[in-house]
């Protein structure tokens, strides 16, 4: 007589076994293979050639500073230390130890100071002259007028002939025989007085 564990296995595939999973048929499907464009090689930055080296600008000679067109010339009284001093004494003796009145004195000197210069003209005949200016009453009043002619160049200095006679409202009774115009740089300029010393003018 059969067990019951004999029956049980026969109807089984195999007794103790496990049933077979049935096959799955095989993916027609055959996958693509997608390919990435090639990156485009890495490009290089080449440094703009090197400019050469330019030379410095050329610098103006005296005569071109002092007899450019349009150029005017302001006294600078704190550049002028001997005329500075001396406006300070005659500050002194006009405001006899009285504080408020030396320093009203010292602006006033100070404000007319500022309001002096120089230029060089040419005229329509081609002659230059040399003009010094101050203001009276806010309006220009020229002091000087000479007609010169430039006797010796230098690249830092010009030296002037004065012909003729002075022009302006406050002319000096005797000209001198040679006036020297030193070029400091192209915005500044100095001359000589015989009284106050080097006057020291800046380029407006």
């Amino acid at each position: 007589m059969r067990t019951l564990f004999v029956m049980l296995c026969a109807s089984l595939v195999a007794c103790g076994g496990t049933k077979e999973e049935p096959k799955t048929a095989e993916s027609t499907v055959t996958a693509t293979k997608v390919e990435t464009p090639d990156a485009p090689p890495p490009t290089t930055t080449e440094a703009p050639p090197k400019k050469k080296d330019e030379p410095p600008p050329k610098k103006k000679t005296a005569k071109e500073v002092v007899t450019a067109e349009g150029a005017v010339f302001m006294f600078s009284l704190a550049d002028s230390p001997d005329a500075k001093k001396l406006a300070d004494e005659a500050c002194a003796k006009t405001a006899k130890k009285d504080e408020k009145k030396l320093d009203a004195c010292k602006k006033e000197a100070e404000v007319a100071a500022a309001g002096e210069g120089i230029r060089f003209e040419k005229d329509a005949k081609g002659d230059w002259w040399w003009v010094s200016f101050g203001k009276e009453k806010d309006k220009e009043v020229v002091y000087n007028k000479v007609k010169f002619k430039i006797a010796l160049e230098a690249d830092d200095k010009l030296t002037l002939t004065p012909e003729g006679k002075d022009e302006g409202k406050k002319p000096m009774k005797t000209l001198p025989k040679e006036v020297v115009v030193d070029v400091t740089d192209e915005s500044t300029v100095a001359m000589s007085d015989p009284k106050k010393g080097k006057l020291i003018f800046k380029k407006k």
